[in-house]
């Protein structure tokens, strides 16, 4: 699959799945160059005859193709009500869905409940797209229980945002707060439900990797990615300022948007 087919499927998708056009506009649209660099640094089109197990897909629309490409699919979703248009589609195609209150399991304080309700061992692939990010409770729960359902010789495909990135490291140089704002926190104070919306721990590239490291698992390949949201009537200045970017990162990686790992069991 190319790039204009990936993204002529996402706009089919959309169409079926009678989601709002702003809805689809901001989840995929703004997003899809990162989706799609994302979908070929882990060659997923080459997968095939995989069990696979996505942890927040979102309106990334990539359990469609895996499916497509005859893979055997399980998506676990925050029960957010903006994904519930997505549930009748994946019910026709023979994706599973799970819905999952990953903060009250993981952030129990009593361990034996950190679990994920598969079988040891049940899948050949995990992946977790710029989902970590979001865990407002220790991930080291999570991080076990990949463990414990990748067959031995799976691999996990992982994305987080790159705490290191350009934009932070000129941030904080003059003196300026990065991540989430104090009235953020008050904004959303009453908000009824766990709120899904924050960043609430990033990773450097070293933290990210130690995290899996420390598992046992094999980290075959820790590499960074940059791209941009997809901005309607891009501006010159920001063109231009894009490319000095791009540039930046080609001789410091260490300053791109996003780390990229592979690991095995």
């Amino acid at each position: 699959m190319n790039r204009t087919d990936y993204f002529a499927l996402a706009d089919e998708l959309a169409r079926e799945s009678g989601v709002k056009r702003e809805f689809h506009d901001s989840m995929f649209v703004m997003q899809r160059e990162r989706l799609w660099m994302t979908l070929s640094h882990f060659h997923v089109w080459d997968l095939r005859g995989k069990n696979v197990l996505e942890i927040g897909a979102f309106y990334s629309y990539t359990p469609f193709i895996l499916r497509q490409n005859g893979n055997t699919v399980t998506v676990v979703e925050g029960d957010d009500p903006i994904t519930y248009p997505l549930k009748p589609m994946y019910a026709r195609r023979g994706i599973g869905l799970v819905f999952a209150d990953l903060t009250a399991s993981f952030g129990n304080p009593d361990v034996t409940k950190h679990k994920l309700p598969f079988p040891d061992s049940h899948f050949d692939v995990i992946i977790c797209w710029e989902t970590m990010e979001h865990f407002n409770f220790n991930p080291v729960g999570v991080v076990k229980e990949m463990r414990r359902l990748l067959k031995r010789g799976g691999f996990a495909a992982l994305t987080v945002p790159n705490r290191a990135r350009l934009n932070h490291r000129v941030q904080m140089a003059m003196g300026r707060p990065i991540g989430v704002s104090i009235e953020s926190y008050y904004t959303f104070y009453s908000h009824p439900g766990h709120f899904f919306g924050w960043h609430w721990r990033e990773y450097t590239m070293k933290e990210f990797s130690e995290l899996f490291a420390r598992e046992n698992f094999t980290v075959e390949s820790a590499e960074y990615l940059t791209y941009f949201m997809n901005r309607p009537n891009k501006s010159c200045v920001r063109s231009i300022c894009e490319s000095i970017i791009r540039l930046v990162c080609k001789v410091f990686p260490s300053c791109g948007s996003v780390c990229a790992l592979m690991v095995r069991k």
